[in-house]
């Protein structure tokens, strides 16, 4: 497969450098029941996971929490997704056999009645196996209480569970560990969190990867892309992928890099509805000025779109940190994401 392809890795020969984090992964699902597994967005979250949990044999169910609806999250879409995701795997079956609330078929594996009841039941008949919410975080989307089934889940069945998100500010928001009134308080877990590479990391993840595609890249290329790309594994993958099959400038890539991270912002700031243009705007002035204090982003704001209230952009810069898009350097913020801030500049 190769450090390069840009599918998540499933084979601890594609996966550049996680030895520590597999065995944090691998102690925590042992030991425990619940691992968190944090990281900004392209860290390599879910080849991670799927890295671990394949090469431990574990029988497993892995859903894409992006893949639910935008707006509201019902428990009937949870349980379409549930479904879809069931009947790809062989062992369901058997596993299901007894479960009077589903029927296990032709056309896969359908709840007979689409409630609680009927979730925990199949829960529970998935004893021993490993349920993988991927970008849990966007469980806060539904009016229904993800984290008391899953503190649930963490008292009364035989189950591991698995929650990443890149988002990670709004995963820890979503499951408020630290709230003695949360269904989740009180409950050990282990997190794994993943960061970016060094600069060295970097250079070794590259030539490597050239290497295993048999191409020749100068250093010059090289050092370029370490720069524009920052330690960020995702984007490093890209742009390794693209030089290997199109052959096109780092320009080039680095453009459609940005306007690929672009439009995943557009898409995560929709939720704020009319409120876009002021989340967009505090975004810009970050961007353009590489990093920004509190009174340069109101001046900015207000000089574009009028007067803000200061607890209005509190919660701006509070959602946009907690979503991963900024971070608090010091007394300043800017955009953790050297490509999306490309895009925002360019594009904005």
């Amino acid at each position: 497969m190769g450090y390069f392809n840009p599918e998540p890795k499933k084979k601890r020969e594609d996966l550049f450098d996680m030895e520590d984090e597999l065995l944090a992964l691998n102690n925590g699902l042992r030991r425990g029941k619940l691992v968190i597994v944090s990281g900004l967005r392209r860290y390599g979250k879910t080849s991670l996971i799927l890295t671990y949990l394949n090469e431990s044999r574990l029988d497993y169910i892995y859903l894409d929490c992006r893949l639910l609806p935008s707006g509201v999250i019902s428990l009937n879409s949870f349980l379409t997704l549930l479904e879809e995701e069931l009947s790809k795997l062989g062992w369901v079956k058997k596993a299901l056999s007894s479960v009077e609330e589903v029927s296990v078929g032709s056309l896969g594996v359908r709840f007979r009645v689409r409630s609680e009841r009927s979730l925990l039941s199949v829960l529970s008949a998935l004893e021993g196996k490993v349920l993988v919410l991927d970008e849990a975080q966007e469980l806060r989307r539904s009016g229904y209480r993800f984290d008391s089934l899953i503190a649930y889940a963490y008292d009364h069945l035989n189950l591991k569970i698995v929650l990443s998100g890149s988002m990670v500010g709004l995963l820890y928001r979503f499951l408020r560990v630290d709230d003695p009134e949360a269904p989740l308080y009180g409950r050990a877990f282990t997190e794994v969190r993943l960061r970016k590479l060094s600069e060295k990391e970097s250079r070794e993840f590259l030539i490597r990867g050239f290497e295993q595609e048999g191409i020749r890249v100068s250093d010059e290329v090289i050092e370029e892309a370490i720069k524009r790309f920052d330690g960020v594994i995702g984007w490093l993958t890209y742009f390794g992928f693209a030089v290997t099959t199109s052959k096109e400038n780092i320009n080039t890539i680095h453009e459609k890099a940005s306007k690929l991270a672009l439009s995943e912002l557009e898409h995560a700031l929709r939720i704020y509805g009319v409120g876009q243009k002021r989340y967009k705007e505090v975004l810009k002035i970050i961007a353009t000025l590489g990093k920004a204090r509190w009174s340069e982003i109101k001046r900015g704001v207000e000089a574009r779109l009028g007067k803000i209230p200061n607890n209005t952009l509190a919660t701006i810069i509070k959602n946009l940190t907690d979503s991963g898009f900024i971070e608090k350097e010091g007394g300043e913020y800017k955009i953790t994401d050297p490509v999306l801030s490309q895009g925002i500049r360019k594009f904005y």
